[in-house]
């Protein structure tokens, strides 16, 4: 928390966003760096491309959330 605190690492924030809707950015969780420049050109969505049509993997962006792979949280 003190190296998010001092910006070395993405914030808490900046993480959550990984995990949110469209799930096809912010896919540099540690220090953030680079997700400007590669959500801009967007490099994943292409390389989710190329592995579909070579392996046929479809990416979790591209379906809604499952129970599967969503986490479960506490209510309070």
């Amino acid at each position: 928390m003190a190296l998010q605190d001092l910006g070395i690492l993405v914030s808490r924030s900046q993480h959550a966003a990984h995990h949110q809707k469209p799930y096809n950015n912010n896919y540099c969780i540690v220090s953030g760096v680079w997700n400007r420049f590669l959500d801009k050109h967007k490099v994943f969505e292409e390389l989710e491309m190329m592995l579909f049509l070579k392996q046929g993997v479809r990416p979790r962006s591209w379906n809604e959330p499952t129970s599967e792979w969503t986490e479960e949280t506490e209510s309070s």
